[in-house]
């Protein structure tokens, strides 16, 4: 089992994090430990990698270790009580971790569960589903066995248990993962529009192909993208200029911009970069 990460308190990590959505990143390494690994080659244009995370919480905290901007990328979960799938969801994530813990789970390449799912993505539960209605022996007692192993073990348990779905990739996976990766990377791909003509798509086939097998709309993907830029851009200023992020990233309107912030993050920008990265608080007043 070939592992691709751990954590790291170097800036490029931290950055990195951040791209990826955790947007708590700094924080995020000092109290957990995070591993990756590759899956098998045959299900990598499937699945982005398997995950194991372990945490230390000091006696009396409860720590809300990261704020997850919702990425298109499905991930399944488990827990040492439940093992279950977490739909797709423009809202952020986040969780609690007291003691000490250890969870696991798979991330999916965007597009990458459809085959699985068999239906219309845009239809997968937006809230946690039990993850033996797609993989029957995903049990609690499997989910239990398999979080007592090392962490290696956890993601080759992991692994036999998702190939033994005989899946067939389908023909639109390499095409999605592009415009994916293009709209991280290319700053002038800023609308469905754009997107469609630098792929020589039509706008209405694109938005059929990301409801139908990733779940979520292109213009959401994009979004998406933006937001990150802003978020990665203010951490990288203590008083960040939010009319020129905004400009830069293309936003014709200011208010435009505070409302796509509000509604992927629960907070303006302001009161984000206010709230700092991370919270820690002591279980008495733990919501």
């Amino acid at each position: 089992m070939q592992e691709i990460f751990q954590k790291s308190a170097k800036p490029e990590r931290v950055a990195e994090l951040r791209r990826a959505g955790v947007l708590s990143a700094a924080s995020f390494d000092d109290y957990s430990s995070l591993r990756a690994f590759l899956p098998a080659e045959s299900l990598q244009p499937l699945i982005s990698h398997y995950w194991v995370v372990r945490w230390a919480i000091p006696e009396g905290v409860t720590y809300r270790p990261t704020e997850v901007l919702a990425s298109p990328m499905v991930n399944i979960f488990f827990m040492p009580d439940e093992a279950f799938l977490y739909g797709l969801t423009t809202q952020t994530f986040e969780y609690e971790a007291r003691g000490d813990g250890v969870m696991a789970g798979v991330t999916f390449q965007p597009g990458g569960f459809f085959p699985y799912w068999r239906k219309p993505m845009i239809g997968l539960p937006r809230h946690k589903t039990a993850l033996d209605l797609v993989f029957p022996d995903a049990t609690r007692a499997f989910s239990q066995a398999l979080l007592k192993q090392s962490d290696e073990a956890i993601a080759a348990g992991i692994e036999a248990l998702i190939a033994k779905h005989r899946i067939t990739v389908g023909p639109n996976l390499g095409t999605i993962a592009a415009i994916i990766r293009a709209v991280s990377l290319e700053t002038r791909l800023r609308s469905a529009r754009a997107v469609s003509k630098h792929f020589g798509i039509a706008t209405r086939t694109l938005q059929h192909l990301f409801q139908r097998e990733v779940g979520v709309s292109l213009k959401w993907v994009i979004m998406r993208a933006r937001l990150l830029e802003a978020i990665d851009e203010a951490y990288r200023h203590p008083k960040p200029d939010w009319v020129r992020i905004a400009v830069d990233l293309g936003y014709s309107s200011q208010a435009h911009f505070i409302a796509d912030f509000r509604r992927a993050t629960g907070r303006s920008p302001a009161a984000f970069h206010k709230a700092g990265e991370g919270r820690m608080v002591s279980a008495a007043s733990a919501s």
